[in-house]
């Protein structure tokens, strides 16, 4: 039966239930407690299995005591061999029965830990890749990173807490029912006590959701810091202001401690109450049978099962108890998840067109930029951010007005444009894998060979024990920051688009290897339109061109030595000379 079989992984469709493809299946709900309930009756005769060896399992544990009153009454009390043989072996076959259905319940139920863990990371996955350039201005790392650290788990615990707790409560119920038919005030008693203890759990659950909720936000906050000391750590340290910096994330750390700090009530009234309560139960319990079998109301067999139903509830409780705290840990987490589900996307192309001929020019008319097909132009401007914003309405990353021929580019198909204009940030991400993949994925080794000359990086892989076939970590940090933007220059040039977007491409490296890459990217990329934001005089020299930007305007166009010899101001950007 293929619900009682692992997942596989990664699953078809992450929407679609049993992980099958689902063509028109609804969108998942992106409200915290829906959401959760949503994962966990994805498969549905998975979570039935899980749910009804859950309750054999740990609901048939209170029954064992059942036969030791057999044994007790019927055979030590009658001196009846056989009857005790029989309510012995009755209760070695229970055992095992209830031994073999808690090995299956946990089994089900890691399947389908692993079934909600894994359609969570990939809608997440996949809502991060449909949002692309668009993430960070929406979404901060901290979120990111957290979702994929932290909130992923626990959604994890907090289904796999869902079996235990349904044959906790089937456990609870079965005691209730056992001393009911021993006894009406064992039984009472057992369920008035179980309702106080709801009553007091229910406030300390809710405040410790409230701190949990807190607690998980500062952790985002402080990941956020983290990414952004690491991001500019080299800048900092070149400023000064690692110091002020150090001192933030110190004060965040001390409001992530206050913040778990808080945590930690609620969470010890409830481990007190899973391990207190059983215990006061177990002795009241005992008092009042004791008390009947002196009256001779109950045997002493019942008082011996009676003893043992009670004592049955501590497993029980203290696992009801901890779920309850998973599942208040996973609620929070669906919450990060939902928000990140919330992020709204640009709306895709209704009727896409087909994009224009190969060579044509890409043009803006918000600041008046044009890259020609077939040439190297340097955009200087003091603002690269500016510059950025431009080479984002080129390749439709935001909202813009640039065409590219006589294309609007946001009317072109969203594959077609990736495929043809490229965006390449001199800090993009670097994934990992070997370095063969990193820079050109499962393409040709003649490729990457070639895009790596023309990076000039070939010391860089000759630097690593296997070259090319080096395992490396995402973002590579064991390099510096000038080899790897090599990396991400060559991974660039790999793709071979026809319109190359480079955005300060050279920034990190030395003047000596900063002229071979400006020689060999321009006779790599002959022929096809490349755009450099950069100041460097290198790149400004070599190009064809040179577009000079002032407050996200063209306000001058021509060869570099045209433009400094006639533009005092152009001249004092490129000498880093005040006007």
């Amino acid at each position: 039966m293929r619900f009682l079989r692992a997942p596989e992984l990664p699953l078809d469709d992450p929407v679609a239930p049993d992980g099958r493809s689902g063509t028109g299946a609804p969108a998942p709900p992106t409200t915290p407690w829906k959401f959760l309930l949503w994962l966990a009756t994805r498969r549905k005769r998975l979570a039935a299995a899980a749910l009804i060896t859950s309750g054999i399992a740990l609901g048939g544990l209170p029954v064992l005591p059942y036969f030791l009153t057999g044994a007790v009454d019927h055979g030590l009390a009658q001196r009846d061999w056989s009857a005790l043989t029989l309510w012995s072996l009755g209760l070695v076959l229970a055992g095992f029965a209830s031994a073999a259905m808690i090995v299956w319940s946990h089994r089900l139920t890691v399947y389908w830990r692993m079934d909600a863990a894994y359609r969570t990371l990939q809608l997440s996955t996949r809502k991060v890749n449909r949002l692309g350039g668009g993430l960070r201005r929406q979404v901060t790392t901290g979120q990111v990173v957290s979702v994929g650290a932290t909130d992923l788990r626990r959604i994890a615990e907090a289904v796999d807490g869902l079996s235990p707790a349904f044959g906790c409560l089937v456990g609870l119920i079965t005691v209730g029912v056992l001393l009911f038919n021993t006894s009406v005030s064992l039984g009472l008693t057992i369920f008035i006590g179980v309702f106080l203890v709801g009553l007091i759990t229910g406030p300390v659950l809710s405040r410790l959701q409230k701190r949990q909720q807190a607690y998980r936000d500062r952790i985002g906050d402080i990941t956020d810091r983290a990414s952004d000391i690491v991001a500019g750590l080299r800048v900092l340290r070149g400023i000064g202001g690692e110091r002020r910096f150090s001192d933030s994330y110190r004060r965040d750390s001390a409001r992530l401690r206050g913040a778990g700090y808080r945590v930690a009530p609620p969470m010890a009234w409830l481990n007190a109450l899973g391990e207190g309560t059983p215990a006061i139960l177990l002795g009241v319990v005992v008092w009042l049978s004791g008390r009947l079998v002196a009256a001779e109301e109950i045997t002493v067999g019942q008082m011996v099962a009676a003893y043992g139903y009670t004592g049955a509830l501590l497993l029980p409780v203290h696992w009801l108890i901890g779920t309850s705290y998973r599942i208040i840990e996973g609620r929070v987490a669906s919450g990060k998840i939902c928000a990140l589900l919330n992020v709204p996307e640009r709306d895709a192309v209704a009727e896409p067109r087909p994009g224009p001929h190969t060579g044509a020019a890409l043009r803006d008319p918000e600041s008046g930029l044009t890259v020609e097909g077939g040439e190297l132009l340097a955009v200087a401007s003091a603002d690269a951010d500016r510059v950025a914003e431009v080479f984002d309405r080129f390749a439709a990353y935001t909202d813009g007005e640039a065409d590219f021929g006589a294309v609007p580019v946001s009317r072109m198909d969203r594959d077609e444009l990736r495929r043809r204009v490229l965006v390449a940030d001199h800090d993009a991400y670097l994934f990992a894998g070997t370095l063969a993949e990193v820079i050109a994925g499962r393409e040709g080794a003649d490729r990457v060979r070639a895009a790596v000359e023309a990076a000039s990086a070939a010391d860089v892989v000759d630097s690593l024990p296997e070259g090319l076939d080096t395992e490396v970590d995402n973002q590579v940090r064991t390099l510096s920051g000038g080899q790897r933007q090599r990396l991400r220059l060559a991974r660039a040039l790999a793709a071979d688009p026809e319109v190359l977007l480079l955005h300060e491409p050279t920034s990190a490296v030395d003047s000596h290897t900063e002229s071979r890459i400006v020689e060999r990217v321009a006779a790599a990329r002959a022929g096809k339109a490349t755009a450099v934001a950069t100041t460097s005089p290198l790149w400004l020299g070599r190009a064809d061109k040179v577009a000079f930007v002032r407050d996200g305007k063209v306000v001058a166009a021509g060869p570099h030595l045209e433009l400094f010899e006639n533009r005092p101001d152009y001249r004092a950007l490129v000498t880093r000379e005040a006007e």
